[in-house]
Formats: C-alpha cells, sequence, structure tokens
C-alpha cells in the first residue's frame, strides 16, 4: 500500500470528485457511513455519542456522522467550536440537515456537558490540514476531552496532531483517541513511535478514492499489508524437494547464549527452509543437535565463533547470541571478506561493525541488517527526532547499498532504492528477549530460498509480525516469549499462503 502525505490525500479527493465524478458533499456522505458501519460493528444500539465539530471539513464528517447515527437508532448529540471564522461549503452544507446541536462559545458551557456511563467521544475538530499547534479555546476543549475518562474516537486523525512529523508540535494540544478511523489509509504520524499512541488503534477505512491516481501518485514511503505479503509469497512445487527450499548457514551462539541459536533456528526452518546448518562454537554441539534434530551443526571455537571458515558458503546468517569477543570481531570480518552474496546480519553482528566501522564496507550490497533502535543509533550517531531518524536510515541504506530494518513497532524497512515500507503487523507482546532472533532466521530462510533480499526483508518483517499476532490469540501479550512466536510461524504461514500451491 503506498502512503500518500496530506497534499496527496487531498489531490487524491479533489481528483475522485473530478473524475468518478462525484460531489465532494457525497463524498464525504460515503466517508461518513463508512465511519457508521465500523461503528455499528463495535459499538451497541446503547452506546451514547458526543460529536465535537469544528467548522472544516473534518466537522462536515462528525454532522454527517451525527445525522446518520441518529437514522441507525443511536443517542448522539453534537457540539461545535467555531475556532475560525470561515466555515467550509460542505460542513454549512451537513449543519442545516442536522436539527439540533450546541455551539461552544465559552469555556463556562462546558459544565452543562453530561458524560454519562459508555459515552464515546466522536473528535471531529481538526482534519489533516492542521499545519500549526492548537491554541485558545480549541486547545482546553482538546484538553478537557482528554481529561474526561471516555473513549475518544477521531475522524481521519487525532485533532490536533499534524499528519506527517510532529517534533515541533506540543503534546498537551492534541487530541488522545483510543480509536481512529483514518480515510482510505493510514497517516504517517500514527507510524511514528514518537506521537504515533495519539492516534491509539487506527483503522483504515475504504472510501473509494480514485485507485487509478493513488497508483500513480509517486511516493517512496509503503505500508506493508496482508494482501501485500500475500502476493509475495511464492507457491510451493509439487515436484520440489530439500535443494529447492535453500541452503542456510546460520552463524549464531557462544557460551551463555546458546538459545539464540536455538531460536532463529527454529524460526528458519518453520519458515520454508530446505536445509540448516547451524555454525556454532563446539560448546553448544550437544544442546543444539538434541534441541534442533532436523539441523546440521559445524562447530566453530570453543566457546565463541573463532578462526575462520574454509568450506564454500551458501547463504549465510550471522549475529544472534555471538558475542564481541576480539576472536569473534575476527571471524566475522574473515566471513564478510570470503562472502560475494547477499546475507543477514544482525544482533552482535552489528555492534562488531559499530565498533569497526571499516567493517561496514566489507558487507556485500543488498544484504539485509536488523538493528533496533539502539544498535542502529551506535552504528549511525544519535538523532534529534523522528524525521532525521528516517533521514539516516534512509542515507545509511543507500550510502551501503543494502536493505536496512529499524526493529520496532510499525518496523520500518529502508532500501538501497530509497523507499521506506512499514509493516503493519506485530503488537506489544512481541517485546521480548530472542524476538529478533526469531526475525534473523526468518529473514535466512527466504534469503536462502531464493527471494530477492527486498521480497525477504518486506515478507520476513511482515510474517514475524503476524506470527507475534497469532501468538496473542491463545497467549496474554505479556506472556508471549520467543519460542511462542517462532511455534506460531505454521499458522501465520497458513494466513498468508492460502494454500498456495503449484
Amino acid at each position: 500500500m503506498k502512503l500518500l502525505n496530506a497534499q496527496q490525500i487531498r489531490e487524491a479527493d479533489q481528483y475522485t470528485i473530478e473524475n468518478e465524478p462525484i460531489a465532494s458533499i457525497a463524498l464525504m456522505e460515503r466517508a461518513a457511513n463508512k465511519c457508521l458501519e465500523w461503528i455499528i460493528e463495535h459499538y451497541s444500539k446503547n452506546t451514547p455519542f458526543l460529536v465535537f465539530c469544528g467548522t472544516g471539513n473534518n466537522g462536515g464528517d462528525g454532522l454527517a456522522l451525527h445525522r446518520l447515527l441518529l437514522q441507525a437508532g443511536y443517542t448522539v448529540q453534537s457540539f461545535i467550536l467555531p475556532f475560525s471564522k470561515s466555515c467550509t461549503p460542505d460542513f454549512l452544507a451537513n449543519l442545516k440537515r442536522v436539527e439540533k446541536y450546541v455551539t461552544l462559545e465559552k469555556e463556562e458551557q462546558w459544565l452543562d456537558i453530561e458524560f454519562v456511563d459508555q459515552t464515546v467521544i466522536v473528535d471531529a475538530l481538526l482534519g489533516t490540514a492542521t499545519q500549526r499547534p492548537t491554541a485558545g479555546l480549541l486547545k482546553k476543549l482538546i484538553q478537557f476531552l482528554n481529561q474526561s475518562g471516555r473513549t475518544i474516537l477521531s475522524i481521519d486523525l487525532p485533532s490536533g496532531l499534524f499528519p506527517e512529523y510532529n517534533s515541533n508540535n506540543p503534546r498537551d494540544g492534541i487530541i488522545q483517541a483510543r480509536h481512529t478511523l483514518s480515510f482510505q489509509q493510514p497517516k504517517l504520524a500514527f507510524l511514528l513511535p514518537d506521537y504515533g499512541s495519539y492516534a491509539g488503534i487506527f483503522h483504515s477505512l475504504d472510501i473509494g478514492l480514485d485507485t487509478g491516481f493513488i497508483e500513480n501518485c509517486p511516493t517512496a514511503i509503503y505500508y506493508t499489508t496482508l494482501e501485500d505479503a500475500r502476493a509475495l509469497l511464492l507457491p510451493l512445487d509439487k515436484f520440489s524437494h530439500k535443494g529447492t527450499y535453500g541452503h542456510l548457514f546460520l552463524m549464531a551462539g557462544k557460551e551463555g547464549s546458546m538459545g539464540a541459536a536455538l531460536l532463529a533456528g527454529q524460526a528458519a526452518l518453520h519458515s520454508g527452509l530446505g536445509k540448516l546448518t547451524l555454525v556454532s562454537p563446539k560448546c553448544g554441539l550437544d544442546l543444539l543437535q538434541s534441541h534442533l534434530m532436523e539441523a546440521m551443526v559445524l562447530p566453530q571455537g570453543t566457546t565463541a565463533l573463532s578462526g575462520s571458515l574454509d568450506t564454500p558458503f551458501p547463504t549465510l546468517a550471522i549475529g544472534p547470541g555471538i558475542g564481541t569477543h576480539p576472536a569473534t570481531a575476527d571471524f566475522l570480518k574473515s566471513v564478510l571478506q570470503k562472502a560475494d552474496q547477499a546475507l543477514v546480519l544482525d544482533a552482535d553482528a552489528l555492534n562488531l561493525l559499530s565498533r569497526d566501522q571499516d567493517l561496514i564496507k566489507e558487507v556485500p550490497q543488498h544484504s539485509i541488517l536488523s538493528p533496533h533502535p539502539k544498535e542502529f543509533e551506535r552504528l549511525v550517531g544519535p538523532w534529534k527526532n523522528e524525521n532525521e531518524k528516517i533521514e539516516k536510515l534512509c542515507n545509511f541504506a543507500q550510502q551501503h547499498q543494502i536493505y536496512c530494518i529499524l526493529k520496532g513497532a510499525h518496523s520500518i524497512i529502508a532500501t538501497p532504492e530509497g523507499e521506506i515500507h512499514f509493516n503493519s503487523s506485530g503488537n506489544p507482546g512481541m517485546a521480548t528477549a530472542g524476538s529478533g532472533d526469531v526475525l534473523t532466521g526468518i529473514l535466512g530462510s527466504f534469503l536462502a530460498q531464493g527471494y530477492s533480499p527486498k521480497a525477504s526483508a518486506i515478507l520476513g518483517v511482515f510474517l514475524h509480525g503476524l506470527a507475534g499476532d497469532q501468538a496473542v490469540e491463545t497467549f496474554h501479550p505479556k506472556a508471549v516469549s520467543a519460542g511462542i512466536i517462532a511455534a506460531s510461524l505454521s499458522a501465520t504461514l497458513e494466513i498468508v499462503s492460502e494454500n498456495k500451491t503449484d
């Protein structure tokens, strides 16, 4: 899915109006109906709604929803805050269709607002045209609503939140939504950790904007959905054999950290890999061969990876649990100098790269690196805000011609071509030790199976997150472990594959 900025979304609105063709007021009605459908699915008719509207098109959305909620049998009351002297035509048109509303002109009026049990607040004060922080009565109303203790449902985006970057936006002037009903696609701000929580759980509602316009709209930012993952996953071949699905050398583990090798190995085998060789120190031989019977083990070093490998390399993944011993650093250097194809680097392999920046030059082009934020900071230095962080991520990927996965909520993949791919799967239950090792195994597996590095990164990250989502179907998020995530890959592949076979 392409992610468009606020200006492009407005252009998509206008193009749809002119070329569908459809009147702007009718497009607003369509959007309000999509909101109504979502509300009917999630709230009973006993739920009272209070709708707070501005005087722009977002307020018009709120007024249209007010009328539709009444028609559907809900109890609704609307309030209008005239913080601007101008009103948009579609707002005025919908205002004429609402029989009863309250205009909020003084702060004292808020004392008369009745919040009964189960009240849901609909926030329709500001839309995507927001370009400056809220102030005055509008800001005070936002603070009043946030302090009400009631569920807030924002239309398109939380009022006061800028659609993209918010580094200079005071937090006390932004609606804290429980849910955000975003038209057509999420906004970039929802996907960034500094202000994304203000959107709560966001839901993308297809309001029928022209698909041809969106497809032709230039952007370097994408959002990976289930449909995108399904398009990338290759079908199984009836006449395939283990050699069809690749051979991965997974270099992982040291004394005291062999669990990382086990987790990564399990994930690799459970995501379609044909053959796995674990390259690990001798101290882990018995553990690995007794707990991962399908894998071959190639001992390398005694308590940590050391020396050099003389065997021809298949696909390589290196990093989980290897530590940062000087002998391991020399081993990594020898591997990078001999490797002539893309590989996967994670965890301590990245920490070793950050200690010796010259090693980064040895990383083969189109390799996949998967740092968490602290590991990435060690590689590129600190950043002041999300905008600068993403700039550093893009520059790093392009400079070294690699795929860099910045792990976290909505993990970000930067490509050598300058694209950014945000991930849609995953949940906070995955914030647990070993989760990154599972991802390394998945990434190495897909690379070994013959997927391109780009497809391996995008598909691997999505499947990893979806496995976490499957895990919380059975386990409480606080009880999810990395092993449970790896064990959930079978159900995950079933969802994504739709039983694809040749």
